[in-house]
């Protein structure tokens, strides 16, 4: 299983670029490997829209049950993941 470490990003990720970034980090990876680790452990905060650009677009791409099977998110804090499910919720909302 490949980590992926996204401490260079942090310790807020806010922009669109970054989002674009780790979206295309993270999707080359699955792409690669199986199962991959997003560590987040240096990040503290995200903006919304980069969750939703990021693990919401993953989500819907992959589907419920392959994106929880596939990919483990290390080091987030209870905020962080909070903030990744609204991206998730705010992505699958607007695919509706």
């Amino acid at each position: 299983m490949k980590e992926l470490n996204l401490s260079q990003y942090g310790p807020i990720v806010s922009s669109k670029t970054v989002g674009e970034e780790i979206y295309s980090l993270i999707k080359s990876s699955l792409a690669k490997e199986q199962n991959i680790t997003v560590n987040l452990e240096n990040i503290k905060s995200m903006a919304t829209f980069c969750a939703k650009q990021i693990f919401g677009k993953i989500y819907i791409e992959l589907g419920s049950q392959q994106f929880f099977d596939r990919i483990t998110l290390k080091g987030a804090d209870s905020d962080l993941k909070t903030i990744i499910q609204i991206g998730i919720q705010h992505a699958l909302e607007e695919q509706k």
